[in-house]
């Protein structure tokens, strides 16, 4: 049966919102305000998207070169360029505010769905809310999607009645980004666990999702043939062989329980700290900063909290969610989700080929997910406890066990997010008083001061350029061609365009050194 949630005053919980919200911008401050603290040519074409598509020059679908990632981003953005122009803050601005809405909604529906008391929901929340600064970066990452996945996570949730709307919301998610798949499944997995997927009603309702993700998913294959693949004045090509969503989902998996194996357990032992801010890296390493990022000595309260956690929940969860029966007490659901969630992405990762990289952190963002449902699942259970009528001399005793165990949890959690506040305003005082150099902005600057307008570079330097000069100059990459019309103006220039590289210019070319690059003019493509 469904509990009723504790009344809560609606000003505790504004507060506990304004708090989470207030804690995000803090974390994301750095990476929107400071171009250079992360950003790339990635990010960058989404921007150039976003100004193609504010000024009418072109309709990006998806991402520019690729029939997979949505550009959604690229969509909010081109909202916000025309008011405070096509500049790295503007670009990242919508992200601060997902990942706002994302803090806020997460809050809300633990007290409203979990029956949370708005500070324990905000202790819960502060996992997502104070992630360190290297997963901080990601949140706000314009790479076509990456915090998005989580919001939908939290829709999908909302919407999971209601089989039209959940179709079409899983539908666009995936479409956006493929890790929105998680979500489902862990919705799924949770209905098989109850027992309420094997009733006629739900089969009939998950019959409904699938038809209207397929429907959904062919209109929008329809619209591909309209949209602008490689940018401005290029007519929409054939791209109906290119890897799509469900292609990337079967091509990169690799599955052999060894390689699974070993995959799950260097992440465990390198991302999943990373990800948590309790693993040092070195001055450079993810992030722009001349300083290490992390605090390994918050790996004892991580994991005192998480330890904690686990106990409240092995002792209770079994009669709180037993296998094949519907919950006595609904509260546990959005938790439960959460955690698994956060595990399936891990997981998820871990099937992949050649992921141990800590790169792939942005793959794996719903494992922030993890401990906040872990968290909110102690606080459920031990609410639950704590009103169970006439306790047993055994059930009495593990009540007072729990006094101890969830301020000790409680406890551990602040200590942790104060090391990550901590780390975060570490690197806001570093960018305040001694910022790294900006060395893409200095070769943009240096080449619109030259007037060199097209030419040729890598792939990460050229469209970082392009879009920091707001296309005063056109850079092309020799390879992995993302917006055609700057290959085409760099080929017309012939000899006239400029060759950006990291060695010296040859004899007979005139060049300059600009940061770590040399500028020459010459035919030749480095």
């Amino acid at each position: 049966m469904l509990t009723p949630a504790r009344a809560s005053s609606s000003l505790a919980v504004w507060v506990a919102v304004l708090v989470t919200a207030t804690l995000i911008v803090l974390r994301s401050l750095v990476f929107v305000h400071y171009e250079q603290a992360d950003f790339d040519a990635d990010q960058a074409i989404v921007g150039l998207m976003a100004t193609h598509l504010a000024e009418g020059r072109a309709w990006p679908l998806f991402f520019y070169g690729q029939l997979y990632m949505m550009g959604v981003q690229a969509w909010m953005a081109a909202l916000v360029f025309p008011l405070i122009g096509p500049t790295v803050f503007a670009l990242k601005l919508p992200l601060v505010i997902v990942n706002v809405a994302t803090g806020g909604l997460l809050v809300w529906l633990l007290v409203r769905e979990t029956a949370l008391r708005p500070w324990q929901a905000t202790t819960a929340a502060a996992w997502f809310a104070l992630l360190p600064p290297v997963t901080a970066s990601r949140m706000v990452q314009a790479q076509g999607g990456t915090i998005e996945p989580l919001l939908y996570t939290l829709l999908l949730w909302l919407a999971r009645r209601r089989a039209v709307i959940f179709g079409l919301l899983f539908a666009f998610g995936f479409l956006h980004r493929e890790f929105t798949l998680f979500a489902v499944i862990a919705i799924v997995l949770l209905e098989v666990w109850t027992g309420e997927l094997f009733s006629r009603r739900r089969a009939s309702h998950w019959l409904v999702v699938v038809l209207v993700f397929l429907g959904s998913r062919q209109a929008v294959t329809l619209l591909r043939h309209i949209a602008s693949m490689f940018g401005p004045d290029v007519p929409p090509p054939r791209l109906e062989d290119g890897i799509t969503n469900v292609d990337l989902v079967a091509r990169s998996v690799c599955l052999s329980a060894g390689p699974m194996l070993g995959n799950l357990w260097w992440l465990i032992a390198h991302n999943v700290p990373t990800f948590f801010g309790v693993q040092s890296q070195p001055p450079g390493a993810l992030i722009l900063s001349h300083q290490a990022t992390g605090a390994p000595w918050a790996a004892w309260p991580a994991i005192v909290a998480m330890a904690c956690a686990l106990l409240v929940v092995a002792s209770r969860a079994w009669r709180s969610l037993p296998p094949l029966r519907a919950p006595a007490d609904s509260r546990v659901l959005l938790p439960a989700m959460l955690c698994v969630a956060g595990f399936l992405s891990l997981v998820g990762v871990a099937t992949g080929c050649n992921i141990r990289n800590l790169f792939t952190i942005r793959y794996h963002l719903l494992l922030a997910f993890a401990p906040v449902g872990l968290t909110a699942l102690a606080f459920a259970l031990n609410d639950q406890r704590s009103h169970d009528p006439g306790p047993s001399a055994s059930g009495a005793r593990a009540q007072a066990g729990t006094r101890v165990v969830l301020p000790l949890m409680t406890a551990a959690v602040l200590v942790w997010a104060t090391a990550m506040l901590g780390e975060h305003v570490r690197l806001l005082r570093e960018y305040r008083t001694s910022p790294p150099a900006n060395a893409f902005r200095a070769l943009a600057d240096d080449l619109v001061a030259h007037g060199d307008k097209y030419g040729w570079a890598s792939y990460w330097v050229s469209y970082h350029v392009d879009f920091l000069s707001q296309e005063r100059v056109q850079l092309s990459p020799t390879s992995a061609i993302r917006i055609a019309d700057y290959t085409r103006q760099a080929l017309r220039a012939g000899s006239t365009a400029v060759v950006v590289g990291s060695a010296p210019c040859s004899s007979g070319e005139s060049g300059r050194q600009v940061a770590v690059w040399w500028v020459c003019r010459g035919t030749s493509k480095r």
